[in-house]
């Protein structure tokens, strides 16, 4: 190749070193960026101790305006709610077996919004500090807050509904 060969492809080099040289790949969020209220049933036994209950046909349906849609649990006793980060307090609605065609509780959740810094891949979340729950007593006995901090930590319970014991 001549000299005059080599500089016609140097624009072309140059063009291509300038135009990948200026993306820039952006980090995944490999973060949970979502604050997810985890809530388990349980149930007092007749020695003192708490028991996990499962709810065979659980459905949850939000009552607040932009949470999430209504979520169906078969055979669980844990469940996950979100709340929403535009107000202070938000309600769920269920029942905890739709077959049985047990009436609907109400459980209103109370909390403070945070607006927190992930990282720089993720961004910003809104974590919550509980405060207080109250609920209806149709098929809830109590509801109390295990841990008040409900963040992107998805191994941390926050909330223990108690179930009414059945005549």
């Amino acid at each position: 190749m001549t000299n005059k060969g080599k500089y016609r492809l140097l624009p072309v080099v140059f063009l291509y070193g300038v135009f990948f040289s200026c993306t820039q790949e952006r980090q995944p969020c490999l973060t949970p960026k979502t604050a997810i209220l985890k809530m388990k049933s349980v149930k007092m036994a007749s020695d003192g101790k708490v028991l996990d209950t499962a709810f065979n046909a659980a459905v949850f349906f939000p009552m607040s305006p932009l949470v999430s849609t209504g979520t169906y649990f078969a055979k669980a006793s844990g469940f996950t709610l979100s709340l929403s980060p535009l107000s202070d307090t938000c309600r769920w609605r269920f029942a905890p077996d739709t077959a049985a065609g047990v009436m609907f509780d109400t459980l209103t959740f109370v909390y403070e919004r945070q607006l927190t810094f992930v990282s720089n891949a993720c961004g910003y979340s809104h974590f919550f500090d509980l405060d207080t729950i109250f609920s209806t007593n149709h098929t809830v006995d109590s509801a109390s807050v295990l841990n008040r901090s409900v963040t992107n930590n998805v191994n941390t319970n926050h909330v223990q509904v108690f179930i009414r014991p059945r005549p």
